[in-house]
């Protein structure tokens, strides 16, 4: 009996649990308390805003010393300057006092100040402990779920929202977690001799019965540049990705704390996902293939708790090296395939999938990821959001397309990032559908479109409903697996969105 066959025999085994990669931030140590008291009629209370009580680099780097008393702070993830093992977490820690009892909608922005500008995604999240420290890797404390994103960052200030963390009176702490951008970020840190640039906590609130307090401008930019870092800690060069710069005035309350960031897009509005929150895979939203064997591949499509994992808000599709039947053949792979097929179709909308690819430049020929879709009635027409092909000839690019048939005709493209490559690390995947246009982003820059300029069969294939594919293939057009691919291999997502007009 295959192992494939063993599982299907037996209960399935546990899941795996996931590493979320996200640093702690504590801060504490009020800096300026400034409470107006109005009369009721026209009462506005003025914001809090604090300045860290701690902060640190939790760092994989023995080299960095004592992060506790340094003038800047900085992030990096996973692959950082060429270090596999490198990453670094800003932690902060604030003191939050001030508020009163009857502070009601209290929100709360975390301000820290970039040396440079960068265009790379930094999550903030919630630390259970103190900041400080030397900020060695092993005395990191624990993360939770993140609480706000910036898609990229700025050279000044960069804001959070972390409002969720803060419900009284008390020591709060954060991580700045950066997933792109495999070079070191800097923030300036507590100890910066220019107190005006130190990490800030703001704080406005409402008192039962009185307006909306109204936060205070946040403190402009310096009008002169603050010295940079030591040379052993210069930043990378600044991009030519702008963004704009931050609102001087928070938004109102979201109706809920349990929308997930991201999810509101201007322009659309979001009808279908699947942040893979649960124990396992949600047969309500998929359709998890089973005992199947394709002519275009070399692997069995596989219903199996070890291909097909869902732990820690992440959704792991593995490929291995084992041999299994189905479709009555005998073959050298398993892997996973879902879809969505008498499930959920959508004729247009906006693709969104975040996600890691397993390639890497020397150990994953043969290995192929893709998120995509296919046309309900089964006939014209495919749309790939992203292939992910493995080896050395693809595995630093991400792959957009098209299909009319499977002759082939198509149209496609492959895309490299401006730094990095899809396996070091989640990078966001979106195509916007339209009628007579289709686009295609990578961690938020276009870099493709289709139309009817391009594409004399557009209209011909892409006016229908589809269906959604997530897949992790081995082997077939592009090449096989040999001695040197790593098994097992896994295709990790975050999450899969559906926005439409």
């Amino acid at each position: 009996m295959s192992r494939h066959e063993i599982h299907h025999a037996a209960p399935g085994v546990g899941m795996r649990r996931k590493a979320v990669v996200l640093s702690v931030l504590s801060a504490g140590v009020v800096a300026g308390v400034v409470a107006t008291m109005m009369p009721l009629t026209a009462a506005e209370v003025s914001p809090i805003v604090l300045t860290a009580a701690a902060d640190t680099t939790a760092t994989q780097v023995p080299q960095d010393g004592d992060n506790g008393v340094k003038t800047t702070l900085a992030s990096c993830p996973r692959l950082c300057d060429g270090n596999r093992n490198g990453q670094r977490d800003a932690l902060l820690e604030f003191a939050v006092r001030g508020l009163p009892a009857d502070a009601v909608n209290v929100r709360a922005t975390l301000r820290v100040y970039a040396w440079q500008q960068f265009a790379s995604r930094v999550r903030a999240h919630p630390a259970q402990g103190s900041a400080a420290g030397a900020g060695a890797w092993d005395q990191r404390p624990p993360i939770g779920a993140p609480l706000a994103t910036a898609d990229q960052i700025r050279q000044g200030w960069n804001e959070f929202d972390v409002s969720r963390s803060v419900t009284g009176n008390g020591s709060v702490s954060f991580a700045l977690i950066q997933e792109n951008w495999n070079r070191r970020i800097y923030y300036a840190s507590r100890e910066n001799s220019r107190a005006a640039i130190r990490p800030q906590l703001m704080l406005t609130y409402e008192r039962s019965g009185k307006p909306s307090a109204r936060p205070s401008h946040p403190p402009p930019p310096p009008t002169t540049t603050p010295p940079a870092p030591s040379p052993s800690r210069t930043a990378s060069p600044t991009p030519t990705v702008t963004t704009a710069p931050p609102t001087t005035t928070p938004p109102a309350p979201s109706p809920t704390s349990t929308v997930p960031p991201g999810t509101q897009v201007p322009g659309w509005r979001l009808v279908w996902a699947d942040e893979f929150d649960g124990p396992s895979v949600d047969l309500s939203r998929w359709n998890l293939r089973d005992n199947e064997g394709r002519s275009i591949d070399r692997g069995c499509n596989v219903d199996d708790a070890d291909n097909t994992l869902v732990s820690g808000g992440v959704l792991t599709l593995r490929a291995q090296r084992e041999t299994a039947v189905c479709s009555s053949q005998t073959r050298q792979y398993t892997q996973s395939y879902l879809d969505t097929i008498g499930k959920k179709s959508f004729q247009y909308g906006r693709f969104e999938m975040r996600a890691q690819s397993p390639n890497g430049p020397t150990d994953s020929r043969g290995l192929w990821p893709a998120f995509w879709l296919r046309p309900d009635d089964g006939g014209k027409g495919e749309i790939d959001v992203v292939e992910l092909p493995g080896g050395s000839q693809y595995y630093h690019a991400a792959t957009q397309a098209i299909f009319y048939d499977y002759t082939p005709v198509k149209q496609d493209q492959r895309w490299d990032l401006p730094t990095g490559y899809p396996g070091d690390g989640f990078h966001t995947y979106t195509t916007e559908w339209e009628p007579g246009v289709i686009r295609w982003y990578i961690d938020g820059r276009q870099v493709w479109q289709r139309d009817r300029s391009t594409t004399p069969w557009f209209d011909e294939a892409f006016n229908k409903p589809y269906n959604l594919r997530l897949n992790f293939q081995v082997g077939g057009w592009l090449g096989d697996p040999d001695a040197a691919t790593r098994f097992p291999a896994d295709f990790r997502v975050d999450y899969v969105r559906v926005w439409q007009r």
